[in-house]
Parts: structure tokens; C-alpha cells; sequence
């Protein structure tokens, strides 16, 4: 048997989780609120990228850029960085960036990609698409 004094508990939990409950969404815009910003990938930056040179090895490349994001058991000699940043309760912008680079007989001569432009001695546009 429940009593009165419990029934008020009760009924004023209810009331309370109810209300909680209708303030979910705007508790995450509150400003007190903390949403740390989320990184995925290896981190590469145009200097790093701009240290590439053709004909280093796959231990030079993974030395100066680190280990590859994706490394396809299907397509041997490719190696795949991306690095993305989702500033999630800051002002920032996100970031995104890709690169590729292609192995020939363990030497580097190809790579696609953020910071490769066209005339980057590294750039063979046939040779990624080969490994695409």
C-alpha cells in the first residue's frame, strides 16, 4: 500500500523527469556545455607533404608522414592518409584532407592529393587511377 507521503514522491519525480525530458535538446546548446572536437587519421601537414620526393621507400615515406590511414591488402604499393577535424563547440572551421601515394618495385612515384598540385613532380594523374 502506498502511502500519501510516497504518492507526493512519486508524482513529483514523475513531473521532474518530464520536464528534464522536454529540456534535452536545448541543454546541448547551452554554452556550458563541453563538445570536444573530433580528429580521425594521421595528421599531415605542406611541409610534410612538400618533403616527399620520387624514388624514397616505403620506410622513408611512413618515417616523414607516419603510418598510412589505409594500406589495401588488394592494391599493394598504395597508401592512403586522410585526416579530417570536426570542431564541434568551437567557431573553426572543419578540415579535410586526403593524400595518395603509389609504390613502384618500393620506390615512391606517385601521389594524389591535398597539397599535390599539377606541377608537383610527384603528380601522375594516370598512376593513381590505376590504383583507384
Amino acid at each position: 500500500m502506498i502511502t500519501v507521503y510516497t504518492r507526493g514522491r512519486l508524482l513529483t519525480l514523475l513531473v521532474g523527469m518530464g520536464l528534464l525530458a522536454g529540456c534535452a535538446s536545448t541543454i546541448d546548446s547551452l554554452p556550458i556545455v563541453y563538445k570536444p572536437e573530433i580528429r580521425q587519421g594521421t595528421l599531415f601537414t605542406e611541409a610534410d607533404v612538400a618533403q616527399l620526393e620520387a624514388g624514397m621507400t616505403p620506410r622513408q615515406v611512413r618515417f616523414i608522414l607516419g603510418p598510412p590511414t589505409f594500406e589495401d591488402p588488394f592494391t599493394p604499393g598504395r597508401w592512403d592518409y586522410v585526416y579530417e577535424v570536426e570542431p564541434r563547440s568551437s567557431g573553426l572551421e572543419a578540415v579535410s584532407r586526403r593524400l595518395t601515394v603509389v609504390f613502384e618495385n618500393d620506390s615512391l612515384t606517385a601521389a594524389r592529393g591535398s597539397f599535390i598540385d599539377q606541377d608537383h613532380a610527384l603528380f601522375r594523374r594516370e598512376a593513381v587511377a590505376e590504383a583507384d
